[in-house]
């Protein structure tokens, strides 16, 4: 009988070989599955991430994109309304000399001028500014306050969203000490 119990024995030792051997090589895939598992979950947020990115640089390039829309169609305005301020200056002269009935049409042109961004610059009694005033003359005046301010505008000047068009002309007083 002792080989009958070696035999089963035997028996039992290679059942037991090969589940040893089964789990072994399961524990493997298992292993590898895990790795393979890992290695996709790092590409899918590698690839989530640069979607990401993508998706937020395109939003920024579409705001940039409209920002330089607004911004080339405020100033594509300045060719127009450039060559329509000769025209106001008709309007200011003619109605300087008392010509009757303009003034209405004056209105209307500088209500449309001002809302597509025209914005006149009449800076009597203001500070001189270089980068809004041309100064074409000074006025000699007795008043210490008077010295640097504007006291003739000889033309008007304009701004168109925030950038001069034309500086307004004008006639800067000055003050001197120990004038009588």
């Amino acid at each position: 009988m002792a080989d009958e119990n070696d035999v089963v024995f035997d028996n039992a030792d290679e059942n037991l070989d090969d589940s040893v051997v089964s789990e072994e090589h399961q524990a493997d895939t298992v292993k590898k599955l895990r790795e393979r598992l890992k290695t996709s979950e790092s590409k899918a947020k590698e690839y989530l991430d640069s979607w990401q990115r993508a998706q937020a640089d395109f939003v920024n390039m579409r705001k940039r994109d409209e920002e330089s829309k607004a911004e080339f169609l405020k100033f594509a305005k300045s060719d127009i309304v450039g060559e329509l301020i000769p025209v106001l200056d008709g309007f200011n002269q003619a109605m300087a000399h008392g010509v009757e009935g303009i003034e209405p049409l004056y209105k209307l042109l500088m209500k449309t001028l001002t809302q597509h961004g025209l914005e006149e610059i009449n800076p009597l009694h203001e500070t001189f500014d270089p980068r809004n005033h041309e100064a074409i003359g000074v006025v000699p005046t007795d008043t210490p306050e008077e010295d640097n301010q504007i006291l003739d505008v000889a033309q008007k000047g304009y701004i168109l969203s925030g950038k001069t068009l034309r500086p307004a002309k004008v006639r800067i007083g000055e003050y001197k000490i120990g004038r009588n």
